[in-house]
């Protein structure tokens, strides 16, 4: 797509509080997730796997949000200027990803021992001509949670397309999400019963950007509307939360009548599939759900305090997301060595992974953001140290504090 030199600006430094308050909402669901994984009995209870079902909507709210504010942030400019739109992208998160990617290679291939550390490196396997194919096929197919960004920078090659499109049909915009809703429901059915000639496995299937149409072209019509999307849903929340948890229980007791020998269609249940047509409906209303959570933390009412909270946990947001299973790997080794999988229980066990992991990943980001390193460990700019101690004035003397760096940072300039 061919650019000219004159086009309009590209970014906006507009500040949406209530987008960037509902980063830390989504990173909690996320280590949710993860810990669930790694502490719960999801083979043996079925309410450790309804909780799972429940948090799985963090990665289409990431993808839905991330999509709504790069379009936000174009939809006034008449071109993407590429070179500053790549350069951008790529320094907010493809240098993130690749770098991560390089420090999970070696997490990855940790081999668990008695004695403190608790972990043993295999230095002969890692380099090793087996190693190198493990560590291209990790940057290929992205490590566990990173693939979030593997996804996104996939939708970053597609959005210039995409926003060109949508502009020269002005009139087709609901027709673009009614289409994208279809499209959500048949494409796993599709691509698991061979429709396109071929049949994709499920971990090939959340990596591929198709996979999230519903979401990412939502959120990019979201953004051409978001003063009239911002005003339906403050004006409709208590139907939003209402029918959002109605949307909950639905998968859960379909999974439930499914175990219980009740003849339910396995396309219909989750039964731990995120794509399953039954958690569509929550995965949306809780995507709202959070935007109206995001827009109750950062209200004026709120005290100076809750608000710097939520910005510093904001600003922390992304260092905590792709940190996050360096402290839930060895936090599990350790429950493993000193038995605490079997002495407690899961449900507490899952609360303290969760709020561990949070607090590591929160320092980690509060000292990354401050090193020459920040830029490659958190995709921000440097910080100043002054700034590691939150003040509780700060907040309300920073007015026009930076939106923040990230896959949601709304500037290309």
């Amino acid at each position: 797509m061919s650019t000219a030199p004159e086009a309009a600006p590209t970014g906006t430094r507009q500040r949406l509080d209530h987008v960037d308050a509902m980063r830390p909402i989504k990173q909690t669901a996320v280590i949710s997730t993860h810990a669930l994984i790694f502490f719960a009995p999801l083979a043996t209870s079925l309410w450790a796997s309804g909780l799972l079902t429940l948090t799985h909507f963090s990665r289409d709210a990431f993808l839905f949000v991330s999509a709504c504010m790069l379009a936000y942030s174009y939809r006034d400019a008449s071109l993407v200027k590429l070179g500053i739109y790549w350069r951008r992208r790529f320094m907010a998160v493809g240098l993130v990803y690749v770098v991560w990617t390089l420090i999970y290679f070696p997490v990855a291939a940790l081999q668990g021992t008695q004695n403190f550390p608790y972990f043993r490196l295999p230095m002969s396997s890692i380099f090793s001509s087996a190693g190198v194919h493990n560590l291209l096929f990790n940057l290929a197919t992205g490590y566990y949670h990173l693939y979030f960004l593997l996804v996104l920078l996939q939708f970053y090659v597609l959005f210039p397309f995409v926003m060109a499109l949508v502009r020269r049909f002005p009139r087709s915009h609901l027709a673009v999400v009614a289409g994208a809703l279809v499209f959500q429901l048949l494409y796993p059915y599709a691509v698991r019963h061979g429709w396109f000639g071929f049949v994709i496995t499920p971990k090939l299937e959340t990596r591929l950007v198709f996979s999230y149409a519903l979401y990412l072209l939502g959120g990019v019509i979201a953004a051409l509307y978001l003063e009239r999307f911002h005003d339906w849903v403050v004006r409709h929340w208590r139907a939003v939360v209402f029918w959002t948890a109605i949307a909950g229980a639905v998968p859960l007791v379909m999974d439930y009548l499914r175990d219980h020998g009740h003849l339910i269609p396995r396309i219909v249940t989750p039964g731990g599939d995120p794509f399953a047509f039954a958690v569509l409906p929550y995965d949306v209303g809780a995507i709202v759900a959070v935007y109206l959570l995001g827009v109750y933390l950062v209200n004026p009412k709120r005290s100076a305090r809750t608000r710097a909270v939520v910005a510093s946990g904001s600003e922390a947001a992304y260092g905590i997301y792709v940190s996050q299973l360096l402290w839930i790997i060895v936090l599990h080794r350790v429950a493993v060595r000193f038995g605490w999988l079997n002495a407690v229980p899961w449900l507490a066990m899952v609360f303290i992974a969760l709020s561990v992991t949070y607090l590591m990943g929160w320092l980690f980001s509060a000292v990354a953001a401050r090193t020459p390193l920040a830029r490659a460990l958190v995709g921000r700019s440097r910080v100043p140290w002054s700034t590691l101690i939150p003040k509780r004035h700060q907040f309300a003397l920073e007015p026009e504090r930076d939106f923040g760096e990230g896959p949601l940072n709304l500037t290309d300039e």
